[in-house]
């Protein structure tokens, strides 16, 4: 209702000659982007092609705010990510680090294979918060695929600075202990040794589930729950 009244006032004043039609057009398809995700993709379901093309330049124009052009990359993958799939690659490889994080969020509407591939790849990017998102993706894609990088990447340089463990590492953590294969007992001891906290919660779990022991309950403080399994790796090779 509101889409439809703000669409009228647009096309009352493009009619006056106080606007541009185009730029009417364009007030309207903005208005859409401002409203929550579920409400804009059934009012940009509603223009067609015209949408389509207001999406696919304010994606990509340097002049719009970062934030409209975020939602304009999102909007694009939840509408229809096959048939964007040319400007959600050029997002997912731009420059700008936010085009990237919309991308990786679009390519989760984007057919398995491709979101997977995707995500895994991120996995690489220099920006922090990207690399969380593709381990968000990861996660929610149940990709057992990205395993071997994954294990990979948790352990690299750039995942810590100055010696100290970064946030990006837990989530990676929670995504091996909920796709984790057998045999992976000492990675995931290598991960309890650790001094990162959030580490340790999710090291519990991959031991769990890679050996098939459970030694505590889950609601045990985790700290009990870690102990109990440095005491039972110090007794037993594993």
């Amino acid at each position: 209702m509101i889409g439809r009244s703000l669409y009228g006032f647009c096309f009352l004043l493009a009619t006056l000659g106080w606007i541009p039609v185009q730029a009417a057009a364009s007030s309207e398809l903005g208005g859409y982007l401002k409203k929550p995700l579920q409400s804009r993709i059934k009012l940009f379901q509603q223009t067609g092609e015209s949408g389509r093309g207001y999406l696919r330049r304010v994606a990509f124009d340097s002049q719009s705010e970062l934030r409209t052009r975020w939602r304009a990359v999102t909007t694009m993958g939840k509408w229809d990510a096959a048939g964007f799939q040319p400007e959600l690659n050029r997002a997912l490889t731009s420059k700008e680090w936010f085009m990237r994080n919309a991308g990786l969020i679009a390519m989760q509407f984007a057919p398995r294979a491709q979101a997977i591939e995707w995500s895994t790849r991120l996995l690489h990017d220099p920006a922090l918060v990207v690399r969380t998102q593709a381990v968000r993706n990861i996660i929610s894609l149940r990709a057992t695929e990205s395993e071997a990088v994954l294990w990979q990447e948790i352990f690299a340089e750039k995942n810590f600075r100055s010696g100290e463990s970064l946030w990006v590492r837990g989530h990676m953590a929670e995504a091996l202990a909920k796709l984790c294969s057998a045999g992976r007992a000492r990675s995931f001891q290598r991960l309890l040794l650790e001094a990162d906290p959030r580490l340790h919660r999710w090291a519990v779990v991959g031991l769990e589930r890679t050996t098939g022991f459970v030694l505590t309950s889950a609601q045990d403080p985790i700290e009990v729950r870690r102990q109990k399994w440095l005491s039972r790796l110090g007794a037993e090779r594993i």
